[in-house]
Formats: C-alpha cells, structure tokens, sequence
C-alpha cells in the first residue's frame, strides 16, 4: 500500500504547477498541531536520547514553559553525540491529514533560540495504525537551516509540505499520526523553543458526491427530497431494475454558497414517487445518487440492528453464535465480577452492563438517552415491540426484547450502586482501565479496571433511568418485581442527593421522572422549583441550555407525564416547545435541513446532536401535533442515513457510501478483531478535535477507522437513530 501512496504522493508533486492554478480561490484550510499548551509539560509527546546526549524532560513528559509570556514547546538538548528526537502529537494521539494539502500547502512554525543557530530537522511522521504496509512511524524530515536560520527572535518558518514528502515519498498522508524533531548532524547541547504548529493550505479538498440521498430508502408516504451541490435545473428518478424514467422534475436552489457546507443548494422534490421498488435519481452531467428503495417496513431491519448494536456491546457475558452469529466471542472482562476502587477497596461484582463505545470501559452517567430513548419508544406503542423481536438470550421469555435489553443495563447499574453506609445511595461514576495498574501480560478483552469515586452526576442519573424504568416495567406483570427494585434504588440514591445538597440540575434530574413514577408531593415540589430555576435564570435561551442539559431527558418525562402536577406539566411542556420550536427554525433556514442553529455544533458527537433533535420534535409531537416536527424528525433519519454534506451514510451496513467505525472489538481498527456489524452509528463530523479536513464546519469527516473524534461509536450515539427508526417502523406498521 505504501508504493501506491508514494506513487500518488510523486503525481501531485510533479503535477504541482497545474493544480495549483486550479486552488488559487480555494478557502484557507488550518491543521493545528501544537496551539493550545499550558506549563508545566505537554503529555502527548515523548522524547528519546542515546549514545552521549539527553532530552530534558518535566516528570516523564515534553517541558512547556512561558516565553515572552507566551507557552511555548521547550526542547533542551544536553550533553553532545549520540542522537535524540522528540514526538508530538494532537491532544489525545488525533490522526490528521494532509493527502490534499498538496501542493499548496505548508508546515508553519514558530522558533527560538537561546544562543541563535541551533540545528535541528522537522517533519512528520505515520503511525501504520491501519496495518497496511511493512514500516510503522515512518519519517518525513527537512533541516531548518533550509528555511530559516535560528536566532534569539521569535521568528515565523514555513516550509512546503511537498519538500518534507520529498525525503520520504513513501510516507501515508492519511495516516498522520505526530510531529518529529531529531538531531540535525552531531548533536550538541542547545535549548529551542517551538509554538503555533500548523499544516497551511489552499489546495482544493476532497470533493464529495454531488447527489445526496437517504442511501436506505423512504416509506411511500413519506416527503422524499434530494439534496444536489451543483447548479442544475432538472432531475429525473430512475427505475433500478428496468432503467426506466418514472419521474422528471425542477429543482429548487435552496441557498447559494452555503457557509456551512461551502456548496450551493439545490433540492429535488419526488415525493409523488410511492411504489415499491429500488430507484435512483440521474442529472445531466452529474454522477447519480447511491441506489435507495422505497417500501413499507424500510426501516424495520434498521430498528432491529440499531437496538442490536446494544447487545453486541454487552460486557461480561458469553455472545453465542446463536445470538451473535459471526459477531460471537468470549466472556470478557471476568474481572468485573471482584473490581475494586483506584483506593483498593470496596469490592464488588459489577460484571454486566454495556461497554460505553469503542471503548470498553463503562459509565453510568452517560446511559440516560439509551435508556430513556428504549423507554420512550416502547411507551409510544407497546403492541409493535415484541419478544424474540431481536434475537438476544431473553427472547422467549414473553417479555419484550426491548425492555429485555434495558433491563441488562438497569440491572448492571444496582451493581455500582453503594447500599450501605456513609455514602448510601450513591453511585460509583465509572469502571474504567485508566483507574487500574497497567497489565501488559492481559489477554484480549481481560483488561483489569477500576472504580472510580462516586458523583453526584452518576448518582441523579441513575436514580432518573431507574424512576422511569419503574414506570414502564410496572405495566409489564413479569417485570413488576424489578420496577419495585429500580424504585427502591432510585429513592435511596435521591437520599443521597439531598444529604450532599446537589446541584439543582441534578435534583431536577432524579426529581422529576420520580414525581412521575410516584406522584409524591416531594419530587413534584423540587422539579417544579428546580426547572424554573435552570431555565429561567440568566441569559442562556432554552433550547441552548436543554440541549445540552443532563435532565433534557427528565423535562421529557414531564411533558409527556399523565399527572397534572399542579400545572408543573403545561411549565414543562412550554419549555420544551421552545426547544422543538427552535430546532424547526434551524430546520427550516440550513441548506441541508439539518435542525442546527449554530454551526459550532457540529463538533464531537455531531450525528448525535442532530438526530436526537428528532427525537425532541416527536416528543413535542405527542402533546403539540404539528406535521413539521415529523417532517424534522424523518430529516435526521435521513442524514444519518447518507443525504448529509459529506454523501456518506452514518450508519454501518446501510447504503453504499459508507462509515468505518473506530473500535477496540469490531471493525477496521487496529485493535479491532471481529467483523464489522451493522447498525452501529459514530460520532460524525467533528470541527475541532479534528480541525483542518475541510474548510467548512458540516464537512470535517474522514472514513478513517483509527480517528476515534470522528468514527467511535458509543451507547448514547446510537440511540436517536434506535427510537427514530423504531418510530418510523411502529408507527407506520
């Protein structure tokens, strides 16, 4: 793979001066490398010495001081010969791309010296971490002195990044992984400082296909518009199979230059198009759009991978081929079922539950959209969720699968929670590997992790999924028995909160689905006193402090709730119209129809924010109906499922332009070892861990299965896309 990369490394350069007429106009694109720093040290770099001379180091890691009253990278060289190199790499080891910031683009820098004339190279480096190829941490490296002479002035470098390739033709630009210094000639004892490390450039970046589509397809009654980043006038929807023409049509310009995406919009609208069949759009001169189907039950089988993906993500327990099939593997984590806290002490099984995401520790804090979302669903209409609906170890039982599977979670979660004792109620806020000594001898998926100190946070959460679990598993006659266990485990940890006075989010939190569990006048008086204090106070609007609130979930289960409450439901039920209210105004003004009223949000977790907008609306929908919040909803679907700015489908196993995920047991990952399943969602496009891809926010995506800030999947990622396909599925059955 690397004699391919290097031959297409080789073509760019030598076709330098063409193509760089054709980027004259194209937008600044910024990879930031070292920007944001802070003393004492750096921790995502190292720094190696032998043979004669020495790096000095702050406690093991890279010296950051204050220069001029600036940080600034310190790199001191003591002692003379021998060699020494220094890596340094993105906050949190971030992959980074320069595939086409050729040949334009530039690597710029600024550096100091002590004394002025200190010698150095500079370049960057792959990490292999696809396993393609024979080399790992391949270096491409100029000297300095090409460039620039050191002095005791700061002074800006730029060096073209075509001249760093040239030492090393081989190098995998898709695959960046740090920054590397190393002695320039013997070494001598000298001290540099570095800051504002940047790859430049305005070459063109990659384009993506100008026919958006939802890559699975659209029920027949459904809006169905296409989403086109070309200047056309006409479309036309073709027959898969017999290659007939069965619609024409005008488009419409939606926006020009879009700052968002950088395209120019043009929508075509074929919801006349309802019978059953596998189409695709065409336009003159334009590569036509993925293949889509459109039929009832379309997004049946989604619904059915979607809630798998939590299965698959169980921890502690055997998957069988039988449940499993290829996606089958051992227990792991045996561990779990004597873990301990980073102190040593309080042991306890805690086996069970989901790994978070791609990761496999596990975290009770983060499982309320999981959870309420499977809740939420199946209250909307018990009738379509069934057993042996999924294909998991309860089926059978005559309980629900979906509520089999939440109750794995549930269940897992009494485990951290403390019963007796000074802290009584509280719940431990994670089990994680970083928590635990490092075993180097561990076997795969045998990892050893820790407990880490109770929150307040961990504890208002799960008191609120186990209140809200209570109230559904109640009208369940063979869940009865753990409904009483939940709500007994939700007051005792609501004890918990009032003797550590928390925060009023946090009492909100656990209040409010309990009040609805348990009409008590307790909980209806603090939810009551505690939304109008966080959603009043200050100047932060609504729907910016819901969004992105801990109890956005828990607003929900008071709108929706079959108690009055003394007009705490018509409070909670206004504020949560402000919020669909808005993400309908976004909806209605974004080029793509993405309900998003500031572009900062497309950041970690983007196809997560987006679709749980869905999930907002069709909330809203229930007490307030108004075909715009399903029109909203079916539109998140949609751009999970490929008509996006980038023309690529969220969700693996579903279209033809395709995520990767990044994860430690399934996929492409380094570490990954089983196939990749269907119906797993990543976090999305992400402009700032992953800053420099695209010179547009909606547009910072790779298909990279080693970038965990863009393709790691999590609990909380895949739940949006679980309760819409499942809404859609339920309620057009």
């Amino acid at each position: 793979m690397r004699v391919f990369a290097a031959l297409g490394v080789l073509m760019l350069l030598l076709a330098g001066g063409c193509a760089r007429s054709e980027s004259v106009n194209a937008p600044q694109r910024v990879t930031p490398i070292i920007d944001q720093i802070a003393p004492p040290s750096y921790s995502d770099g190292y720094q190696v010495a032998g043979d004669g001379c020495a790096v000095t180091t702050v406690n093991g890691q890279v010296p950051v001081v204050s220069v001029d009253g600036q940080p600034a990278i310190k790199v001191e060289i003591t002692g003379s010969g021998g060699h020494w190199s220094v890596g340094l790499a993105r906050r949190g080891w971030v992959r980074w791309y320069l595939d086409d910031y050729l040949p334009d683009g530039v690597m710029e820098f600024e550096v100091r010296g002590d004394k002025g004339g200190e010698r150095f190279r500079i370049g960057f480096a792959d990490s292999d971490r696809d396993n393609r190829g024979p080399d790992t941490d391949l270096s491409a490296v100029v000297p300095v002195s090409r460039y620039a002479t050191v002095s005791t002035q700061w002074q800006k470098v730029r060096i073209p990044i075509a001249d760093i390739v040239r030492e090393a033709p081989q190098v995998e630009l898709t695959d960046l992984i740090k920054l590397v210094l190393f002695n320039d000639g013997d070494p001598q004892p000298m001290t540099i400082y570095l800051r504002q490390v940047r790859f430049v450039t305005t070459s063109p970046e990659h384009k993506h296909p100008p026919v958006k589509v939802n890559q699975l397809g659209y029920l027949p009654q459904m809006t169905k518009v296409a989403k086109i980043s070309a200047p056309v006038r006409r479309f036309r929807v073709v027959d898969g199979t017999t290659g007939k023409v069965v619609y024409e049509g005008e488009t419409r310009l939606v926006k020009e230059n879009d700052p968002v995406s950088g395209d120019t919009v043009y929508e075509a609208d074929f919801s006349g198009v309802r019978a059953p069949g596998r189409y695709r759009i065409e336009v003159e001169g334009l590569e036509p759009s993925p293949p889509f189907e459109i039929r009832q039950g379309i997004y049946d089988r989604l619904f059915v991978d979607a809630t798998r993906f939590y299965f698959l993500q169980r921890c502690g327990t055997e998957l069988t081929k039988q449940f499993a099939g290829e996606f089958a593997r051992a227990q792991c984590h045996i561990g779990d079922r004597r873990a301990v806290t980073r102190e040593g002490t309080d042991p306890r099984d805690v086996s069970g539950g989901w790994h978070d995401a791609g990761d496999n520790n596990k975290y009770p804090p983060w499982v309320r959209h999981a959870l309420f979302f499977m809740l939420d669903l199946y209250d909307l209409k018990p009738e379509a969720f069934k057993d042996r609906q999924l294909n998991i170890p309860e089926s059978g039982n005559g309980v629900p699968d979906i509520l089999d599977e939440a109750a794995w979670e549930l269940d897992w979660l009494l485990k951290m929670q403390i019963r007796q004792g000074e802290q009584a109620g509280a719940v431990y806020d994670r089990l994680h590997e970083h928590a635990a000594p490092r075993n180097p001898n561990a076997e795969w998926l045998q990892e050893d992790r820790r407990l880490l100190p109770p929150t307040d946070e961990a504890t208002a959460v799960c008191a609120a999924v186990w209140a809200r679990a209570a109230r559904t598993f109640s009208t369940v006659p063979a869940l009865r028995p753990k409904a009483q266990r939940y709500l007994e485990a939700a007051e005792l940890a609501w004890k918990r909160l009032v003797a550590n006075s928390a925060t009023a989010e946090h009492l909100l939190t656990a209040a409010a689905p309990l009040w609805d569990a348990t009409g008590k006048e307790e909980y209806r008086e603090v939810a009551e006193r505690t939304l109008d204090q966080l959603l009043t106070e200050g100047q932060t609007p609504v729907p910016d402090r819901l969004m992105w609130a801990v109890y956005d979930c828990s607003v929900a289960t008071l709108a929706l709730s079959k108690r009055e409450g003394k007009g705490l439901r018509e409070k909670a039920r206004k504020y949560w119209l402000e919020l669909a209210d808005r993400a309908v105004q976004a909806w209605r003004e974004d080029a793509y129809s993405v309900p998003l009223w500031s572009s900062d949000h497309y950041c970690w977790s983007s196809n997560q924010i987006i679709s749980k907008m869905g999930y907002y609306t069709l909330v809203a929908n229930r007490f307030s109906p108004r075909a715009e919040y399903v029109r909203l909803a079916e539109d998140t679907l949609h751009y999970l499922l490929g008509r996006n700015a980038v023309a690529t489908s969220m969700v693996t196993g579903y279209g033809t332009r395709v995520t990767v995920i990044y994860h430690g047991i399934y996929g492409r990952s380094a570490a990954a070892r089983l196939p990749e399943p269907p119906g797993f969602v990543p976090g999305g496009v992400n402009q700032w861990e992953s800053r420099g891809i695209s010179a547009y926010p909606s547009k910072h995506y790779r298909l990279d299965p080693n970038n965990w800030t863009l393709t790691e999947p999590a609990i909380y990622y895949n739940a949006p896309l679980m309760f819409l396909a499942g809404y859609f599925s339920a309620m057009n059955r």
